[in-house]
């Protein structure tokens, strides 16, 4: 394996200590990266962010909003700009009914496809030159993607380790009427225990027109995930953005009437503030660079104006390890 540091402009021998994976130090240039799709599974089409580079990367999940429904192209801007900092993400999506339960068993069944070996096997059959490293796997998702990753989780852990929420929503109709396939319970924490961080913003609860209901309700995202969380959870919340502002900016500009917006804030430095919060929080969980969940507390560290918090469960920064525990029978209130 080899490292790259920003002081030098060729490749350099890693330390045996960080041979595990290639290192991205904090500063380094981007690295080119590689798009391509893959076969089906589990109902998925997947769509592949990659480092064009013959290295080991971090593995993401990614799942978009509305249970998948969201074309992963959409978010292309901020997927590319994880993946240039050294990460192999993994877009999910499908045309399909939402059906939380289904859908999560469906995604926690591709976590076990990559964990045997069968990502890793599509991914050089494809001509990728990057490679996966199964043991540093987060995932992560958009609006109601997060509902179809939380089940799977709440299925098994399988190979996560850290979980990423960009604007999560619960339940299944934005009114929250029905509530047979809802994930959390309010009171309740959820029956896995992760790492995670939380993104989202002021207008997600806001309504587009008065007579829609808001993209991401008030009761439905927000602080139902936030306090539902067992494991160390932090929360980016950024002020003058909403719910569709992390797709790219056409894709942003056509869903404005159902959800809103606010135009006098261009969208680029925002996606610009979640590929950094979410490489920061990585980056702590896979690289040991605790420093980061310092700088994720640190509100004036975003180029956005944001609001931080976080509830580390009793832990320090230096005791927080990547990893997933899941337990279906325990209810903690």
């Amino acid at each position: 394996q080899v490292c790259f540091s920003c002081s030098v402009s060729a490749e350099v021998t890693c330390p045996t200590a960080m041979r595990s994976s290639v290192q991205f130090l904090a500063g380094c240039a981007a690295v080119p990266v590689m798009n391509t799709t893959l076969p089906k599974q589990e109902g998925f089409d997947l769509q592949v962010f990659a480092p064009d580079q013959s290295a080991q990367f971090p593995l993401i999940l990614f799942v978009g909003g509305l249970s998948a429904d969201v074309p992963v192209k959409l978010y292309s801007d901020l997927l590319n700009s994880i993946a240039s900092s050294g990460y192999v993400i993994v877009g999910l999506g499908h045309l399909a009914i939402p059906n939380y339960p289904k859908q999560g068993l469906s995604f926690n069944k591709v976590m076990q496809w990559a964990e045997a070996g069968g990502l890793s096997a599509a991914l050089a059959k494809a001509g990728v030159a990057a490679t996966v490293d199964l043991t540093k796997a987060a995932v992560m998702a958009q609006s109601a993607g997060n509902h179809v990753v939380g089940q799977g989780l709440a299925d098994g852990c399988s190979l996560a380790k850290g979980f990423i929420m960009i604007d999560p929503v619960d339940g299944v109709d934005p009114y929250g009427i029905i509530k047979k396939e809802d994930l959390i319970t309010p009171g309740q924490k959820l029956n896995f225990t992760i790492p995670a961080l939380q993104l989202d913003n002021a207008l997600d609860p806001v309504k587009a027109k008065p007579a829609y209901p808001a993209c991401a309700p008030a009761k439905l995202t927000g602080d139902r995930w936030y306090n539902a969380m067992a494991g160390p959870i932090w929360n980016v919340h950024a002020a003058n953005y909403g719910h569709i502002d992390c797709l790219n900016d056409g894709a942003a500009a056509a869903a404005e009437l159902v959800c809103k917006t606010d135009p006098s804030y261009p969208n680029a430095p925002y996606r610009a503030a979640l590929a950094d919060a979410t490489t920061l929080f990585l980056n702590a969980l896979f690289q040991g660079q605790t420093d980061s969940f310092s700088a994720l507390e640190d509100a004036t560290h975003f180029a956005v104006n944001v609001s931080t918090k976080a509830d580390l469960k009793g832990q320090t920064h230096a005791q927080i390890r990547a990893g997933c525990v899941n337990t279906p029978s325990m209810v903690v209130v």
